[in-house]
């Protein structure tokens, strides 16, 4: 199969991470949230009383790893939650004067990790008495939609056309042409090149046109039909435009559910008893984020772009594969990145392709034939169904 044939209809895979919004304009990482609600007057917001504000106000920290990281902190806090009650720092029933006292004089004689003291530290203002773990862990979960729901307030404020004309125009174009040309993209230097060729002498992104007129002329630019089946798997809140198959997985702004999680492999892994109300899978189905959504094993190409293929999304990659039988199937896996900002392009092409590496061969780890899974990554390569192309965002909004 070759993913570039002009009489063949292609059904594709389109997977997104927060690259995406990126990319398009959008400052939509946990780091920039936080500087806008640190940035407020603290009446008019909803930072207090909230153990989870309390946490991040330390984002800026960089000497703690994932600081800023939303749900990489909802796991730490967590652990150290119940590791605070099973080892008898956090007793049911305790006075919280009686709690700090005790926490103190352990923490001194280094008996309670300095991480572990912060978390008690900013955990101890809610009780009068020490509640059940259970408990704790629903006031917490409560104080997480609150969270959520902010952090859904910030997307909007920056997504929607009556926040700020011009932000939002350039947003959505540069959204859409991103869009469309991973769409059309394929293995070709040459086809994609040219993609890019069409979008330059052109004058169409040197003002704010109306989006109607700007969507006519996208498509005038972009003349070929394509005639590919386009499914979407969005790891963003934000809305994708020109596919009609989308899911949000984590939730979306026009529905106002998104949700934060811990993938439910970390949570089996890391505790005694699982909180599983605070895992992704849990939180999907209570917000009702059911879909028709079908990923079949006659998908002939997977696009990947704007995921960092961190561990914490693993297990939605391998129920990807395996819903394609990657290993005896047909099925090609294009992973897409870009350069950017703060660091150097040979690095960050360095690192993705660790990334991609870590992510096959941890999806081989899975195989029950044990042989399989080893010679995974080579199949691949050898049957040219496996490519890591960059996608030139710097010529593709050249005029934007």
């Amino acid at each position: 199969m070759s993913v570039s044939n002009e009489n063949q209809s292609l059904k594709q895979l389109i997977v997104l991470g927060n690259g995406f919004d990126l990319a398009s304009g959008l400052k939509s990482t946990y780091y920039d949230f936080f500087d806008y609600i640190y940035g407020q007057p603290i009446v008019n917001n909803t930072n207090s009383n909230n153990f989870w504000y309390d946490i991040f106000q330390n984002y800026k920290e960089d000497t703690i790893e994932d600081w800023a990281d939303i749900e990489e902190q909802i796991l730490v806090q967590l652990k150290n939650i119940e590791y605070l009650y099973n080892e008898k720092i956090l007793i049911e029933g305790r006075g919280d004067s009686e709690t700090s006292s005790l926490a103190e004089s352990e923490h001194k004689e280094n008996n309670i990790p300095n991480n572990l003291y912060v978390t008690l530290e900013f955990l101890l203002p809610y009780f009068v008495k020490v509640r059940s773990e259970k408990t704790t862990q629903n006031i917490l979960k409560k104080q997480l939609l609150i969270l959520e729901d902010d952090f859904r307030k910030y997307l909007l404020s920056i997504t929607k056309e009556n926040a700020d004309d011009r932000i939002y125009y350039k947003y959505y174009m540069k959204s859409k042409v991103l869009n469309k040309y991973i769409q059309l993209c394929n293995s070709s230097e040459s086809h994609n090149s040219d993609l890019v060729s069409k979008l330059e002498n052109t004058t169409i992104f040197n003002h704010s046109p109306q989006i109607k007129k700007f969507d006519e002329t996208l498509s005038e630019i972009y003349k070929e039909k394509n005639s590919n089946e386009n499914l979407v798997l969005t790891f963003n809140y934000t809305k994708v435009w020109d596919v009609e198959n989308v899911r949000n997985i984590h939730g979306d702004l026009d529905n106002g559910n998104i949700i934060f999680g811990i993938d439910y492999d970390k949570l089996n892994n890391n505790f005694k008893k699982a909180p599983i109300e605070f895992s992704k899978s849990y939180r999907v189905l209570e917000n009702g984020l059911i879909s028709t959504f079908d990923i079949s094993s006659d998908i002939d190409i997977i696009k990947i772009y704007g995921h960092g293929l961190g561990k914490a999304d693993y297990s939605y990659y391998q129920s990807i594969f395996d819903s394609v039988d990657l290993y005896h199937g047909k099925t090609k896996v294009m992973f897409f990145w870009s350069d950017y900002e703060g660091k150097e392009k040979e690095q960050i092409h360095k690192d993705f392709v660790k990334g991609v590496t870590n992510l096959i061969e941890e999806y081989g780890t899975t195989f029950t034939n044990k042989d399989h899974g080893r010679n995974l990554f080579t199949k691949l390569l050898l049957e040219n169904r496996l490519t890591i192309q960059e996608i030139p965002v710097n010529a593709l909004f050249l005029n934007v």
